[in-house]
């Protein structure tokens, strides 16, 4: 994965010493998260803990998940950090869709942790793909250049899409499509585990991901995803750019 260690080196993502916490699901790409940060052990020393959320919404499937996970670890001798919550009670007591309130108990369990520990990382999941969707929700929703510019490769606790600022929250895998990180789990013989949630259209997220980004890769280009993404890392650089000429300006 000398393509990630890259772009992780390119970020400053993790640096000799940290202590960094890994968020794995236990599907594809979280997966694929661990493994590469196992690897990336090898070249720079780092310690490393995985933390696992169980959402309490797909009964014996989302137990299945952090057994399959706890089992991972094990294996492998690498501290695991199990949080157990309801999920539907949190977005039915927070007005929010399952979806968000889901998203929220993840990130808040993982800063806890990182808290709790010490730790100086968190390192989370999204990939080229992830990013190609969060570009067109945003926009679909009507956002800005802040939005347009989609997931960041780091950000802080609380601004996990928006804010272009360094922080603790790292996403190495931005620079790779699902093809691609199912492939390097293949070449692995590594098994993960498959949401069911993941196919269905009951979020926005998911139609866009497979009613909306398929037409564009069919009848449009076939590297639409690629190219929204390359897109989103553009817009990026400006908005930095903008900001710190905003920044000199009133020194």
């Amino acid at each position: 994965m000398q393509k990630v260690f890259a772009y992780m080196e390119e970020h400053a993502m993790i640096h000799a010493g940290d202590k960094v916490i890994a968020g794995v699901s236990g599907g594809a790409d979280s997966m694929c998260l661990l493994f590469v940060l196992l690897d990336y052990r090898r070249l720079l020393p780092f310690s490393l803990t995985v933390a696992h959320v169980e959402h309490g919404v797909r009964g014996q499937e989302s137990i299945g998940d952090a057994r399959f996970v706890e089992k991972i670890c094990r294996e492998h001798k690498i501290d695991y950090r199990l949080v157990s919550c309801q999920v539907v009670e949190i977005a039915k007591r927070e007005k929010l869709s399952v979806e968000e309130a889901g998203r929220r108990a993840r990130y808040e369990a993982f800063e806890r942790i990182r808290e709790e520990m010490g730790a100086d990382k968190i390192a989370v999941a999204h990939n080229q793909d992830d990013q190609a969707e969060t570009v067109l929700f945003q926009i679909a929703r009507g956002s800005g250049l802040r939005g347009a510019g989609g997931i960041r490769p780091q950000s802080r606790y609380g601004e996990l899409r928006l804010s272009p600022v360094r922080g603790n929250m790292i996403r190495p895998l931005l620079c790779l499509s699902r093809a691609e990180i199912e492939a390097y789990l293949r070449g692995r013989s590594q098994t993960w585990r498959t949401d069911a949630t993941n196919s269905g259209l009951d979020y926005a997220r998911n139609r866009i991901r497979h009613q909306i980004l398929p037409v564009f890769e069919k009848e449009i280009n076939s590297a639409s995803r690629a190219h929204i993404a390359a897109l989103a890392q553009e817009l990026q650089h400006v908005q930095a750019y903008m900001e710190q000429e905003t920044e000199n300006s009133q020194e």
